[in-house]
């Protein structure tokens, strides 16, 4: 089979640069692993919740164009999450008000050089203590927020990458929200106007020349594995950064001629490590009375994320301002790739345990109160290998090098290779989609 262009990933990015190659009238295939649509998206309908669950990816950060646009042509619902920020320290809970937690944090945050020369790790930054004893607790801010906000090892991520975008510079940034009726709308809305879109259908390989690819995959059906082939002009390759470094394995893909620029761009980015527990209890036990000998007597009925230094899972957060029996707790970086190391039965259990010590209560007494919990490994799914990218040292510029072309002939999109430091976002992702569909336009469609 011959078409004009094959997209490797069915992901926000690949489906955003489909969908525009689609309306521009180019004939194009989606070739996606997965059974679903989607790839870091993964919602979960569930008639014991009154929004769904996000397994992947929930808020929308910033201002956000190209998700904006997407809400606004398919009247989606977006909410804020306005609310209160908590802090627990010791035994008591402080609250954290939401812009002076942003205000704080940009005072460390704006002393990084993006022109460090040479580049050096967050951490060996933070050694010098910038700012002195008067930002100690600054610093403890920084450093919980990047090895959780970019999922980073902090002895790993560079510096010059963080100081290009690494924080919020002003309050449209500080914003975040969520598509009440679930994220997954967003690639469904891409999808709409894709004819060809092929799930199970593992890409093996990519034998190219100028001008012309052939892709080779297999699919797995009741008769066993099959394998084909599509040949098309050009190929659009979407899959996660952790994907695209392996060279054997599973999930591996075979570039023949090997893709050297792209893979020498990748080994200066890094898969960040992410565990995330949505869990949904029988009543929302942190607005209880009880609690409040935490808090100073203050309800936390309003609250919208907890914030801690625990050794597991440090940041929690509700579905705020709408008011759910749900919550989520977060681990990023170095706490969350020692816990995806064990099982998810012991997961949800130090998961517990942890929300336990925050307020005071007894773990058995907490337990009894869960009436679900759901877990993704995206760590270990070997079509992701991690949560989403970040720059390593001497990394600051290899997400433009990963979007360059390869001969007007291979073009890489998907978070990790967004030129405007919006990694690890979903509207990062959708914008490299759209660059890479009118790369394929400009250099390749309109000049056959």
């Amino acid at each position: 089979m011959t078409t004009d262009v094959v997209v490797i990933g069915a992901g926000v990015a690949g489906l955003a640069a489909a969908s525009r190659l689609a309306r521009s009238g180019a004939r194009v295939t989606v070739l996606e692993s997965r059974d679903r649509i989607g790839g870091r998206i993964a919602t979960v309908r569930d008639s014991r919740t009154p929004l769904p669950i996000e397994l992947g990816a929930e808020f929308i950060h910033g201002a956000a164009d190209e998700i904006v646009e997407i809400v606004r042509e398919q009247n989606l619902i977006v909410c804020d999450t306005h609310g209160e920020r908590w802090r627990a320290a010791g035994r008591r809970l402080t609250p954290l008000d939401d812009h002076d937690f942003w205000k704080e944090l940009g005072r460390v945050m704006k002393r990084l050089d993006p022109e460090r020369t040479p580049d050096r790790a967050f951490q060996d930054f933070l050694a010098t203590k910038p700012g002195g004893a008067t930002l100690a607790a600054q610093r403890t801010l920084a450093r919980e927020f990047v090895e959780g906000f970019h999922a980073a090892d902090l002895s790993l991520i560079s510096e010059r990458s963080l100081a290009d975008g690494g924080a919020p510079e002003d309050q449209a940034e500080e914003r975040m929200g969520r598509v009440i009726d679930g994220y997954d709308r967003v690639p469904a809305a891409l999808a709409a106007s894709v004819t060809d879109v092929r799930l199970g259908h593992h890409v093996d390989a990519v034998a190219w020349d100028r001008g012309s690819v052939e892709i080779r995959f297999s699919t797995a059906g009741a008769r066993g594995v099959a394998t084909g082939s599509i040949s098309a002009r050009a190929a659009i390759i979407t899959v996660p950064l952790g994907v695209l470094q392996q060279t054997e394995g599973p999930s591996a893909i075979t570039f023949t001629p090997d893709v050297v620029d792209p893979r020498r761009a990748a080994s200066h980015l890094a898969m960040g490590t992410v565990v995330r527990l949505p869990f949904l209890f029988r009543e929302p036990f942190w607005e209880a009375k009880s609690v409040r000998r935490r808090t100073g007597g203050r309800s936390l009925a309003e609250m919208s994320f907890l914030h801690s230094t625990d050794d597991d899972l440090p940041v929690w957060w509700t579905s705020a301002p709408i008011r759910t029996n749900t919550l989520v707790g977060w681990a990023g970086g170095l706490r969350a790739s020692r816990l995806a190391r064990r099982s998810t039965t012991d997961i949800e259990e130090r998961a517990l345990a942890a929300l336990a010590r925050l307020f005071g209560m007894q773990r058995r007494r907490l337990a009894a109160l869960v009436e679900h919990c759901w877990y993704h490994d995206w760590v270990n799914d070997p079509l992701t290998l991690g949560a989403y990218s970040y720059a390593l040292v001497g990394g600051s510029t290899a997400a433009k090098r990963l979007a360059r072309p390869v001969d007007d002939t291979l073009f890489f999109a998907g978070e990790a290779a967004d030129e405007d430091g919006r990694n690890g976002t979903v509207h990062g992702a959708i914008g490299t989609g759209y660059r890479a569909a009118a790369a394929v336009s400009r250099l390749t469609l309109n000049g056959a």
